[in-house]
Order: structure tokens, then C-alpha cells, then sequence
């Protein structure tokens, strides 16, 4: 029977996966056992997410589609989120939102989707440079309890998406190294790098960071040759087609309007540091990291260079990676940096962001390190072995304490944690504090965008629920209301300068204020308002060409693995 078993190519396929599920199900058990869904008003990063991904659900349901005008959510404004952040991501995880029932099932679901795509890219990129699969397996399962992916499943910080799909990227870095005869396969790293903007933009910056001396030294080793820069210009035009629906959303948006920046964050507070618990963080997660992991890390620095002509991988991945976390620390000066590029305050916010890509090269190392001790007698095998289990336990066992911390947070708000059990509407994202964050808001200039967020919440947060909103099937938002006088108003709505707004049917072209918000004249007794985000027809085209491209690419994809396995 075990024989069978061990020679089943589905087994042999699938138990990776069934143990990198067990992983996950072990470290969130305390949230399974008591039925807890992590949403609090200290979770400000999971009502934005799930505030944009239940307007995608609720497009997908109505059959009312609004690529830029939000209207089912963020108080119904018409602010515009998805259409430049993740905008495919988005509708899939609308998708997600309707087939899951409620938010307590669909948080879990995605953190099985982060845990096991996560674990399982490390794992694919561990095994295609030799690294035998248990050893690959458990490092896939330690990578996914470090960094930013527990900070998602935790508090939704979206940089954990960011994190799993990095190694796919680390591979093709490792590519172009190594494979003297083609160094870049152009499908691989467009399809990446394009996944990558579907969900997370910044992520997608990290990762071209993470490339570049990949990229240098493939030139060097390939004396310049054409075989690198062909592919390269191949991967780079095939992004930027797969990819028009994002950038043709950006040039939409910024050509016209100035958008608000996101909220600023001195960087000099905002590095990696050793661990103290704080915010219900524990262990090498978020901004953190254990002692005794940053231990390990110097070990392995100095065992890949003082090893590096046995293997120059090793030595590659582990120096650039221990460079990048060093970046992504407070040792580095932060504070003389954002002193001569203050926009960072805003666009980058946290150096420890930069743990997203120095995490999967550290880890590459170590399984190399390790991989080669197991190989040899039996002292640098129990080294090895003891090597892993330290990692394994010391990114484990903090991950499931600081679950179990924030679930007995969360656990104590009892009403949201019925409505979050009870349906996927819009409910649970009304009951929790919003936090006022300036995202893409039309703002006058860049001296408002600090205050746009407490401008936000007086002008719009604090006023749309004394308004009745309605959807047209064409996708416009209908505001209505009743005025006990004759007066001027601020209506809580968000116009860009392609919004069209029609107020008691005559079309508005009066004053806004500073973040886009239209002061009408309503008239005493019931008054409309009629929203709409007039978008242009080349967008409609670039959209259309970007989908079509990643239809063929995925038809592509599946006739190429059914002819090599017709083959094999």
C-alpha cells in the first residue's frame, strides 16, 4: 500500500500542498476554533481592502459594471480605488466575496490562498534549483510565517500578496544566471511581472528592484548579448500590453487630476527592527524580526562567502539579499533620505516593505546551505537538520501566538463578529470605524493631501447616510434627499475632472472644495443628484486589448502543458 502511494504520481504531486495546508490550519487554529473573523477597528487596511473587493462582488452580482466610479462602497462617493489598484485582483476576489456566504469564511479562504500560493511559489522555485522536495516543502512553510504574508493574514497589509508571488520572481532572476543558453525566458517573466500589476503595483517596483543585478550580470556573463537584451524587450512590451488596463487607468486619471497622496510616514521610524511586542505583532513578521533569526542570517552570510566558489549561487542570492533587508532596516538612514526625496514619506511609507524581497533571496540561500549539509556525513546533516527546525520553530510557533492575540481582540467586538458570520453584505463594513485614508483623491494640489483624509471624513463620512443612494443599470449613482431649505450644501460625493454631475436635472459646473466635493445649491424639498465618471473610448480599447492578451496567454499556457504531457 505504502508503495503505491510513494509511487503515485498525484500523491507524490499533492502532499506538499496537504502539508503546507496542515501548516496554515495549525497557525490559525485559534481563529478556526473560535470562529473569529479578524476585522476591528484597529484593522484599518482590512475595511479598505474588503470595502473595494464587496464593490467589485457587488458589479459582478448587479450585472452594473463601473470600472472607475466606486458605488457600492467607500459611503457610495464615487471615489475611484480599483480601476488602479489591482484591478483584476480585485474582481476576483468580488468573485470570492459572493461564493464564500460571509466574511468569516471568505477571510479564511484567502488565507489559505495566500498560505498555499505563498509556500507552494518557494517550494517550485526550492525545487527547480535541486533542493530536495521535504526540505523545499518546509522552508515554503517557514517562508510563509515571516515577513509581510502573516501581516496579511493578520491585519490584511497588502504587501503579503506581493510576498507570495516573489519567488516566481527570484526565479527568474536565478534564470538569467544561470541558463547561459537562454537567460531570460520572455513569456515567464512577463506573465510575473504582469500578475504582479493586477494586484499590487508597489509590489511590482520591488520586484523590478530585485531584478537589477540579476539583470547586470547576466549582461556581464553574456558578454551583452543579444540572447539577454531580446528577450528582455520581448518581457517589457509584453508587460506593458498585459498591463494597459492599469496604465491606461493611471494616464486617465493623473494627466487630469492630482490625486491625493497616501498618508505620510516618517521613514526613519518605519524600519525593520529587532522584536518588541507591539500592535499584537509577535515575532519575524511586519516591521519585526526575532533575534535569533537575524542570527541565522549572519551565519549564513558568512558560510556563502566564505563558500562562494563552490557555489556562486548561494554567495549571489544571500549577498543581495542581506544587503536588501539591511536597506529595509533601521540601520540605514532613512531620516537623510526622505530629507532629500520627501515624496517617499507618502509613496513608499515603510522601509520594511523591503523584507518582500529580501525575505525569498535569504531563504534561497539557507535551503542551498542546507540542501548541501544534508548531502554530506552525519555532523553537517544534524547541522542542517537542526538549522531548519530552528527556522521552522521560531517562524511558527510567534505566528500562531500572535493569531491567537489578535483573535481574542477581535473576539470581543460580539456584533461584528455575528453580522461577519451571519452574510457577505455591507453591513460589517458600516459598523467598523473608518479609518480615513486620502487614496486617490482629487485634491486640489499637494499641499491639501495631508489633510484630505480629516477633510474626507468631515465632508463625506460623516454625511452620506442622510442621503438615499440608488445604481442605474448603466452604471450612473443617484443620489436623493430632502432639504428642509433653500441653501447651499456640500454634496458627499467625489468628482474628478471626468465626472459629470447633473443636480435637479440641470448639469453641475459650480465651485468644489479642495478634495473634489461639489457645493450645489439644493432647493427645499426633494432634490436628485445623478453621478457619473465619463471615461474615454481609447481606455475602453487598451482595456479591451489587455484582456484579449491575457486570454491568449492563458490558452497559450494550457495548450503548451497538454502538448508536453502528451509528450512526456
Amino acid at each position: 500500500m505504502l508503495e503505491k502511494i510513494r509511487n503515485n504520481k498525484f500523491c507524490q504531486f499533492i502532499w506538499p500542498y496537504l502539508l503546507i495546508a496542515l501548516a496554515t490550519t495549525i497557525v490559525i487554529s485559534p481563529q478556526l476554533i473560535s470562529h473569529t473573523i479578524l476585522a476591528s477597528d484597529d484593522t484599518a487596511d482590512t475595511l479598505f481592502h474588503y470595502s473595494r473587493f464587496y464593490d467589485a462582488g457587488m458589479q459582478i452580482k448587479t450585472g452594473i459594471f463601473s470600472i472607475f466610479q466606486t458605488n457600492f462602497t467607500f459611503q457610495q462617493s464615487g471615489r475611484i480605488i480599483n480601476a488602479i489598484y489591482g484591478p483584476l485582483f480585485a474582481y476576483f476576489n468580488g468573485i470570492l466575496v459572493l461564493v464564500a456566504g460571509n466574511w468569516f469564511n471568505y477571510q479564511i479562504i484567502l488565507t489559505y490562498l495566500i498560505s498555499l500560493l505563498g509556500a507552494g511559489s518557494m517550494y517550485y522555485l526550492l525545487k527547480k534549483v535541486g533542493i530536495n522536495k521535504l526540505l523545499a516543502t518546509v522552508i515554503g512553510v517557514i517562508y510563509i510565517n515571516i515577513g509581510m504574508i502573516p501581516a496579511f493574514i493578520n491585519r490584511s497589509s497588502f504587501n503579503g500578496w506581493g510576498q507570495a508571488l516573489m519567488p516566481l520572481v527570484v526565479l527568474c532572476g536565478v534564470r538569467m544566471i544561470q541558463d547561459k543558453r537562454q537567460p531570460i525566458n520572455w513569456i515567464q517573466l512577463m506573465l510575473v511581472m504582469s500578475l504582479l500589476v493586477q494586484v499590487h503595483v508597489l509590489s511590482t517596483l520591488m520586484a523590478a528592484l530585485l531584478l537589477i543585478p540579476f539583470f547586470v550580470c547576466s549582461l556581464i556573463i553574456n558578454n551583452n548579448s543579444k540572447k539577454v537584451w531580446i528577450p528582455f524587450i520581448k518581457a517589457v512590451v509584453g508587460t506593458v500590453v498585459l498591463s494597459a488596463n492599469v496604465i491606461g487607468a493611471f494616464l486617465v486619471l493623473m494627466l487630469n487630476n492630482h490625486l491625493a497622496a497616501n498618508t505620510e510616514f516618517d521613514l526613519s521610524r518605519g524600519g525593520l527592527r529587532p522584536h518588541m511586542l507591539w500592535h499584537n505583532e509577535y515575532g519575524t513578521a511586519f516591521a519585526y524580526i526575532l533575534p535569533i533569526f537575524v542570527l541565522l542570517i549572519i551565519a549564513q552570510f558568512v558560510y556563502a562567502v566564505m563558500h562562494y566558489k563552490r557555489d556562486k549561487l548561494n554567495a549571489f542570492v544571500t549577498v543581495w539579499g542581506t544587503i536588501l533587508l539591511g536597506l529595509s532596516s533601521f540601520i540605514f538612514p532613512w531620516g537623510l533620505v526622505q530629507r532629500v526625496f520627501p515624496s517617499l514619506k507618502s509613496y513608499f511609507q515603510f522601509p520594511f516593505r523591503l523584507t518582500v524581497v529580501a525575505y525569498p533571496l535569504i531563504l534561497l540561500g539557507m535551503g542551498l546551505t542546507v540542501n548541501y549539509l544534508l548531502k554530506q556525513g552525519v555532523k553537517p546533516r544534524v547541522v542542517g537538520i537542526s538549522l531548519v527546525t530552528i527556522l521552522l520553530l521560531e517562524a511558527a510557533i510567534p505566528n500562531l501566538i500572535t493569531n491567537h492575540i489578535f483573535t481574542v481582540a477581535c473576539a470581543k467586538d460580539t456584533t461584528v463578529q455575528q453580522v461577519a458570520d451571519k452574510s457577505n453584505d455591507s453591513e460589517m463594513l458600516n459598523m467598523l470605524k473608518w479609518h480615513y485614508l486620502p487614496d486617490y483623491l482629487p485634491t486640489k494640489d499637494k499641499s491639501i493631501d495631508q489633510n484630505a483624509a480629516y477633510l474626507y471624513k468631515i465632508n463625506v463620512v460623516n454625511q452620506w447616510q442622510k442621503y438615499r443612494h440608488y445604481v442605474t443599470k448603466n452604471g450612473d449613482l443617484i443620489l436623493s434627499w430632502k432639504g428642509k431649505e433653500s441653501r447651499d450644501i456640500v454634496l458627499p460625493v467625489v468628482l474628478y475632472k471626468q465626472s459629470e454631475l447633473t443636480v435637479n436635472n440641470k448639469k453641475f459646473s459650480g465651485a468644489k472644495n479642495v478634495i473634489g466635493n461639489p457645493i450645489i445649491y439644493q432647493k427645499r424639498g426633494l432634490n436628485h443628484a445623478t453621478l457619473r465618471f465619463i471615461v474615454p473610448t481609447w481606455f475602453y480599447i487598451v482595456s479591451a486589448i489587455s484582456m484579449m492578451s491575457w486570454l491568449a496567454a492563458i490558452v497559450f499556457l494550457i495548450w503548451k502543458n497538454f502538448i508536453n504531457g502528451k509528450n512526456n
